[in-house]
C-alpha cells in the first residue's frame, strides 16, 4: 500500500516530504482515533503512526505481509505478525536488538512487495 502527504498535512512536518510517495509498513483503526499509517520517515531515521486522513492512496493494494488482529477495545491492526506480537514496540523502542533486526526484516519484505 502507497500513499503520498498531502499539501499542509501537519503531523508529516519535520518527518515526511509533502507529495513524497510512501510505504504504508502497517496501518490502526480504532473507533475514535480513525485510520493511523505507520511510515519510515528517512528525515528523522523512525517509524511513527501518522492520522489517514493526511495522506492521499496511490496503491491499494495491502502488502502479503500483514495479518489482522482486533483488540478488545473494537480497533485493530493490519502488519506483520511479528510486529503484532506483545511487547514488541515496546522492545523495539527499547532498542532491543532482536527486535530491530525483526523490524528490519519485515519492513524489507513490505517495500519489495
Amino acid at each position: 500500500m502507497k500513499v503520498i502527504v498531502k499539501a499542509f498535512a501537519s503531523s508529516a512536518a519535520g518527518w515526511l516530504r509533502e507529495g513524497e510517495i510512501l510505504t504504508v509498513l502497517a496501518m490502526n483503526v480504532a473507533p475514535l482515533e480513525g485510520v493511523k499509517y505507520l511510515i519510515w520517515s528517512a528525515t528523522q531515521e523512525a517509524v511513527a503512526l501518522f492520522p489517514g486522513a493526511d495522506f492521499d492512496l496511490v496503491d491499494k493494494h495491502l502488502s502479503p505481509r500483514w495479518v489482522f488482529r482486533l483488540d478488545p477495545t473494537g480497533s485493530f491492526d493490519l502488519g506483520p505478525e511479528a510486529w503484532q506480537v506483545d511487547g514488541f514496540w515496546e522492545k523495539y523502542h527499547d532498542g532491543d536488538s532482536v527486535a530491530e533486526q525483526i523490524f528490519e526484516k519485515e519492513k524489507s519484505l513490505i517495500e519489495v512487495t
